[in-house]
């Protein structure tokens, strides 16, 4: 591992990457998914290999599952949430992890006419993306034969990917942070926020209280709902509602129980609610969202 993580008293995350002190790019093939909401100065491709759930990128929240594919931009705060349990094996690694930053190629590179696009298109990774299509499949294609090539070779895939990516259609290829998401990157505050997103995500299928949250950060509710909303870039009832969505899409997926099953199971307390919010999340019915999962080929998910 290449990476770790700072610590202030109360367990801040910030990952530190020191490999792209000395290196030009990061790579490598980690057994397990970073949970802990962090962030970092260095640009992310992560390509899931094998688990299913949920990630938080942002203002944003995703599904999680094989073959996802994220670029996650400099300093945007994340966090992957896999339903299996973490088995830590070396021989089944979670994902694989592209790390890398303006700074550790050189904007001397970065300038040359070769790599124009490439240039172009790293000024726009604040928003962070996923991939799909023709340009996830050869983006995986190439993460997978990076594994068993020397550093030179990953290098020159590393390059292809750049421009992959760069070169995408607009179908391939989603926005996740909102343009007006703007994170305080306070370390204590990042703590505080990866507290409060475990308390929440620990009670999604009962009730959620401000009174209570206000009161587990030590705020008033007033000043909680101030607080949470810079930080995460939502009030906290939508971001309770799409994190519930996110566990409802998982069940629609994985699971045979009824849409009204799903919905109470999900933490909403009516169904016409819950088809109304998750109308509002996915732009489709729970019943849409598990016939399209289901069709042959899968495809793409809704997103809101």
């Amino acid at each position: 591992m290449k990476s770790s993580f700072s610590s202030d008293a109360r367990g801040a995350q910030r990952e530190i990457i020191t490999a792209c002190d000395s290196q030009l790019i990061s790579f490598k093939a980690d057994t397990d998914m970073w949970t802990a909401w962090h962030y970092h100065p260095e640009i992310d491709i992560l390509l899931t290999l094998k688990n299913t759930g949920y990630h938080i990128t942002g203002d944003y929240m995703g599904e999680l599952r094989p073959g996802t594919l994220i670029l996650n931009g400099s300093n945007v705060p994340h966090a992957f949430h896999p339903n299996e349990p973490d088995e830590g094996d070396p021989e089944n690694p979670a994902m694989l992890v592209l790390q890398f930053s303006r700074e550790s190629l050189g904007e001397g590179f970065l300038s040359k006419l070769e790599m124009a696009r490439i240039r172009k298109f790293l000024d726009s990774t604040d928003r962070s993306f996923e991939f799909f299509g023709r340009t996830r499949s050869e983006v995986d294609r190439l993460m997978h034969e990076m594994v068993s090539q020397n550093d030179t070779q990953r290098f020159t895939h590393f390059i292809l990917i750049l421009d992959t990516l760069a070169s995408s259609p607009e179908p391939d290829r989603q926005p996740l942070v909102s343009p007006i998401y703007a994170p305080s990157l306070n370390e204590a505050n990042v703590d505080k926020i990866d507290r409060i997103k475990n308390w929440i995500v620990s009670r999604l299928e009962g009730s959620i209280r401000l009174e209570e949250l206000a009161a587990e950060a030590n705020m008033s509710p007033k000043s909680f709902s101030r607080f949470f909303k810079k930080n995460t870039g939502k009030a906290l009832i939508p971001y309770v509602n799409e994190l519930r969505v996110s566990l409802a899409c998982r069940q629609l997926i994985q699971s045979e129980s009824s849409i009204s099953e799903i919905c109470y199971a999900s933490g909403f307390n009516n169904l016409s609610n819950f088809n109304r919010r998750f109308r509002e999340v996915k732009g489709v019915s729970p019943r849409e969202l598990r016939a399209r999962y289901r069709e042959p080929g899968g495809g793409r998910l809704p997103t809101g």
